[in-house]
């Protein structure tokens, strides 16, 4: 069955994005989760012994944190479990996102936050260095700290033309004219697009969803012979780095868990790469939905169900 067409971004909303995945290529979950209720994270704590934490949706949504998360950190880290984030903002370098954790109180310092970024500068460094990077990002996102020679993508043609690659960091200032930019480029010549954040939307407190840079990438993908190189769940490379960052050589990953409110990204990720999984509800992508119907619809159970931290 084919999948059903891509949405314009204002028409994103969960049945679409979750349906937006359905034009991926995605790793496959090793297995399926029984999707057992359980009241929050500290109720768990003797199920795991280390918890890898989604940002947007578990620690917070928008400029907000979630409602307990504090109290789930300090109950877990009490029990003398380890926490982390791994996450796939990739806008800004982690420390901005550590000392955004640490005005709201929640104790997870910045060497066990990583995002897809991370994944991405590693990917970055070990290739050969075309001359310049073209990148979708906004003007505060420390294009500097990349171990290439990149330029914020805008409304000028000639960088379209001239690069020899693209990144796609974050779209908060993306519109339709950049987008057409970039495939008018892609079609003159192929050249690498590496994908910083596969994510298709996200949610905000307003109850609206932004089209994330994974949806642009599925558009290029669509409308040109581009295929795009992703970094951040649900694609290993960033896991291996989470795992490597916990210290977790001496835990067995099934008694470590991915906790995250997004079925194609936190859930299929943590399926794939061998962990426990633990699904939020009630506070990102999956809020309002049936849970059990899009498990079945999908494939992808996570091992536990919770309404938040």
């Amino acid at each position: 069955m084919a999948p059903p067409p891509l949405p314009e971004p204002g028409d994103l909303e969960p049945e679409s994005i979750l349906g937006s995945f359905a034009h991926a290529r995605l790793p496959a979950p090793s297995r399926r989760g029984r999707g057992e209720p359980a009241a929050g994270l500290a109720a768990l704590a003797g199920r795991y012994d280390a918890f890898i934490l989604d940002g947007y949706g578990v620690v917070n949504v928008g400029a907000k944190p979630v409602p307990g998360i504090v109290d789930a950190v300090e109950a877990l880290r009490g029990a003398g479990r380890a926490v982390m984030v791994l996450t796939n903002g990739a806008g800004r370098p982690v420390r901005w996102t550590a000392r955004r954790y640490a005005g709201w109180g929640v104790g997870i310092p910045e060497h066990l936050v990583v995002s897809s970024r991370d994944a991405l500068e590693a990917e970055l460094a070990a290739r050969p260095r075309p001359g310049l990077w073209g990148v979708m990002a906004k003007p505060d996102s420390e294009l500097e700290t990349l171990p290439v020679e990149a330029a914020l993508l805008g409304d000028d043609d000639a960088l379209y033309r001239e690069a020899d690659g693209f990144i796609l960091l974050n779209a908060g200032e993306w519109t339709a004219e950049r987008h057409r930019r970039m495939v008018e480029a892609l079609r003159s010549a192929r050249r690498p697009v590496l994908v910083a954040n596969p994510d298709v939307s996200a949610p905000h407190p307003d109850g609206s969803f932004s089209a994330e840079p994974g949806y642009w990438a599925l558009r290029l993908e669509a409308e040109t012979e581009a295929r795009c190189d992703r970094f951040g769940k649900p694609f290993p490379d960033t896991f291996d780095l989470a795992l490597a960052r916990l210290g977790a050589a001496g835990l067995r990953r099934e008694r470590v868990a991915m906790v995250g409110d997004g079925l194609y990204t936190d859930i299929l990720g943590g399926l794939a790469s061998g962990l426990g999984t633990v699904l939020v509800t009630d506070h990102g992508l999956v809020r309002g939905l049936d849970q059990r119907a899009w498990a079945e619809r999908t494939g992808i159970s996570p091992d536990y169900v919770i309404p938040g931290p």
